[in-house]
């Protein structure tokens, strides 16, 4: 298995004095991710579970994009090949604290079983998109 550098808990200004990026005053727990795809998986005391899973575009690459799944909602709908997935609720916030995607409206048949982040810079983002006009 790849080395895992795990570091303590930490002050959010300690984890962006060692280059992570910090959310929210409060602890941080910072990893230093492998190349390949990786999993951390995570657990509230109440037994509420949530996996990130980092994928690359290539097998042994860096991650590109982070799938999001909380899995304890106790709903399910079926995936590509049947199986069930855990649904749950999620929004997204822009500029001045506005919601612009928030799924707690939809039905329960069309409710995310994973949400997929986009780890890309808005360069990559540019070269793809011209890559595509071309």
């Amino acid at each position: 298995m790849s080395d895992i550098r795990d570091l303590p808990v930490m002050t959010k200004a300690d984890a962006e004095a060692i280059g992570f990026a910090g959310f929210n005053d409060v602890p941080h727990k910072v990893i230093d991710l492998p190349d390949g795809d990786f999993t951390i998986s995570a657990k509230t005391s109440d037994g509420r579970r949530v996996t990130f899973s980092f994928q690359p575009h290539s097998p042994d690459g860096t991650a590109r994009f982070v799938d999001i799944q909380f899995h304890d909602r106790g709903t399910t709908i079926p995936s590509a090949n049947g199986d069930p997935m855990p649904t749950f609720n999620a929004f997204a916030i822009t500029g001045g604290g506005r919601h612009i995607v928030d799924t707690r409206a939809l039905t329960e048949n069309i409710k995310p079983s994973i949400l997929v982040m986009l780890m890309e810079t808005v360069e990559e983002e540019r070269a793809r998109a011209a890559v595509l006009r071309t």
